[in-house]
């Protein structure tokens, strides 16, 4: 696939690397699942209480999943756990990212992570968040609609993989066109999504503009719970601040449907 080649992928991704933490505490388990031979990705498990849902998080671009830990109250009080995971080449996972990795993984790892739920004895129904670059993890994940998942939040979720190569990386090359990018792009997987669908977005989004928002939200089915969320004045790396507005109605998609 021509988005793999490394000049792309440099573009694309800022993976920063890590050890394999010795001590972490009570709360906190390392995931390591072994998606193919070649691949192992890294991850943690924040734990709130054992029978609470679960939020499978995909995060953007420039993060890592360790950085979540210091936004757990923020997701703490939604009643939830929460577990990170890392792309190739991020934090303690092996291999280098490319473009066609955020799709080929994201389900694999979907089903390691729920597995290791039913092993450890975790009974809370369990979502799928993806943030930003993350976006494309989520939707792969919930174009399949596998069995287990009770619903999928966008974040400053990317819509139309042509418009956000072409427009925030500056991608233009001859091959790159809505055509050849149809099936690798968030809108395309999301008329496939049988699950309820919370996406939330900044109206001050300059790096995925909020129109990404309303181009996932058009492309579900009319049939499926959907919902909206514009953070008025939030930008992309900012939202967080944002409490009350981003965690209310994440709590309430939560209690609906777990």
């Amino acid at each position: 696939m021509f988005l793999d080649d490394p000049l792309i992928s440099n573009i694309i991704f800022y993976p920063r690397q890590t050890s394999i933490p010795t001590q972490v505490g009570e709360n906190i388990r390392i995931l390591k699942f072994q998606i193919n031979n070649e691949i192992m990705i890294g991850g943690y498990y924040f734990i709130n209480q054992k029978d609470l849902p679960t939020i499978l998080l995909f995060h953007g671009n420039g993060e890592l999943a360790m950085e979540y830990q210091y936004f757990l109250p923020l997701f703490f009080q939604c009643g939830v756990n929460l577990a990170a995971v890392d792309y190739r080449g991020y934090g303690f996972s092996t291999g280098q990212p490319i473009y066609s990795s955020l799709y080929t993984d994201a389900l694999p790892i979907y089903e390691h992570f729920n597995t290791w739920m039913h092993q450890e004895g975790l009974t809370g129904s369990l979502f799928v968040l993806g943030r930003s670059l993350g976006s494309s993890c989520a939707a792969e994940i919930g174009s399949k609609n596998p069995p287990g998942l009770h619903g999928i939040i966008f974040e400053s979720g990317i819509g139309s993989s042509y418009q956000i190569i072409t427009d925030l990386f500056q991608v233009n090359r001859p091959e790159v066109t809505l055509d050849s990018l149809e099936e690798w792009s968030n809108d395309t997987k999301a008329k496939k999504f049988e699950k309820p669908v919370l996406i939330i977005h900044g109206t001050q989004d300059w790096i995925v503009p909020s129109k990404h928002a309303k181009i996932l939200f058009d492309a579900l089915p009319a049939k499926i719970d959907k919902q909206l969320i514009y953070i008025e004045g939030a930008g992309h790396n900012d939202i967080f601040q944002y409490t009350e507005e981003y965690f209310t109605p994440l709590k309430a998609f939560i209690q609906k449907y777990k």
